[in-house]
């Protein structure tokens, strides 16, 4: 199976635990309180899951069918702001690029202009798998991670018919009518209210549409919403507080399952339920590992325990049980339970042979064993906790960690 297939089936449904009052107890990952920790670069989740899913838009079902034109304009102007963000990327000497840059350190407080770029040349940006907004790719991967959570027992409902899961849940007519009609749709006018994750580099582009009046063309007033991670902007859908938010596609697809809004027969509950309607990015985090845990900071491939962490394939990292002594007995920090990052670290965990399981204050650390702690969002949350000794978080929080800790 694909890998970045696989990427998104192993989840753990979990209580979401604290992280800052942890205090580590084990001599691989143990730091002085007065000495400052010094993580460095682990890999990019790009070269251990190529091409993997990232975000998504997903829209409340009940507004799409009572509110069709106002999800037109708005994907219409989405469109057009992935297209700039593409066209500035393209060109790192042009003024566009130069005015992102400086744009994205505004809409990401405390970011230099060096970790702005090189975030921004992490994330690959997206508004659908194919130029006329299909997203055919995305209902392929849907239909796989609802056949892997099945098999691990990890829904709490049944899915009958995983294709006809991903008919209902994925729906790609919104993106295509607004790209093939929008000329059509710079007509009247509509407000939609949106939520975003805080500080995420990976949905600049909606923060860009606003900022450069690319909505305005539509006629569309965007009022945006924030939470911390995917499962908040899940919640805004569901309560109603939004009517198209972006999050990760795992946190999106748990929700609707778990909570039996939609099923392989039909939507079950359309004042509740949400389809995803585009794409956003795809790959766009990083992992990252305390120096002081490694044999050689310095080293081309990063050991531990005499062991590499992984094996070099062109721009592929590979892991396989042969790694696994220099991955286990460490605490890492992950987003949240149903984020993309914390189901890479369970696959990349999986792919070993390694257990993976919550830590708690004062445990014993076994070498045969990947421990988590969580709702870890943010830079400041990472380096003020001197209980971990690695991790994976979004960008440009990545970029913070490795370059600033």
């Amino acid at each position: 199976m694909d890998k970045k297939i696989l990427a998104v089936l192993i989840v753990a449904i979990v209580a979401i635990a604290g992280a800052a009052a942890f205090v580590l107890l084990n001599n691989n990952g143990s730091h002085s309180d007065d000495k400052k920790s010094d993580y460095i670069s682990l890999g990019l989740t790009n070269n251990y899951f190529p091409d993997h899913t990232c975000c998504v838009i997903a829209a409340n079902y009940s507004f799409l069918n009572s509110n069709s034109t106002d999800a037109y304009k708005f994907l219409a102007g989405y469109y057009d702001s992935v297209k700039f963000v593409e066209n500035a990327l393209k060109d790192p000497e042009s003024d566009d690029y130069k005015w992102l840059v400086s744009f994205s350190q505004t809409k990401v407080p405390g970011l230099n202009e060096q970790e702005v770029k090189d975030a921004l040349s992490d994330i690959t940006y997206l508004y659908a798998d194919g130029n006329d907004g299909n997203l055919s790719n995305l209902k392929g991967d849907i239909q796989s991670l609802i056949a892997g959570l099945k098999k691990v027992g990890a829904l709490q409902k049944n899915v009958d018919d995983p294709a006809a899961f991903a008919d209902n849940f994925v729906d790609d007519a919104y993106m295509k009518k607004a790209i093939a009609d929008k000329e059509a749709l710079k007509a009247g006018s509509a407000k939609v209210r949106v939520a975003v994750i805080t500080g995420d580099i990976h949905q600049i582009a909606i923060h860009v549409g606003i900022e450069k009046g690319i909505f305005r063309e539509y006629n569309v007033t965007v009022e945006i919403s924030n939470a911390l991670n995917g499962g908040g902007i899940a919640t805004s859908l569901i309560n109603g507080d939004a009517q198209m938010g972006f999050m990760g596609a795992p946190p999106a697809t748990i929700n609707m399952v778990n909570f039996g809004y939609i099923d392989s027969e039909s939507v079950k509950d359309a004042s509740k339920a949400y389809n995803l309607v585009a794409r956003v990015n795809s790959e766009g985090s990083g992992l990252y590992i305390n120096s002081a845990v490694l044999d050689d900071p310095a080293s081309k491939v990063l050991k531990r325990n005499g062991t590499a962490f992984y094996t070099v394939s062109g721009d592929d990292y590979i892991v396989t049980s042969a790694n696994a002594k220099a991955w286990g007995g460490l605490v890492y920090g992950t987003p949240g339970t149903t984020s993309i990052q914390h189901i890479q670290l369970l696959t990349l965990a999986d792919e070993m042979g390694l257990n993976v399981k919550q830590y708690m204050v004062g445990e014993k650390l076994s070498s045969d064993t990947i421990y988590w702690i969580t709702n870890l969002a943010n830079y400041n949350q990472i380096i003020g906790d001197k209980t971990i000794s690695a991790g994976i978080i979004w960008e440009p929080q990545y970029q913070r960690v490795i370059q600033e800790a």
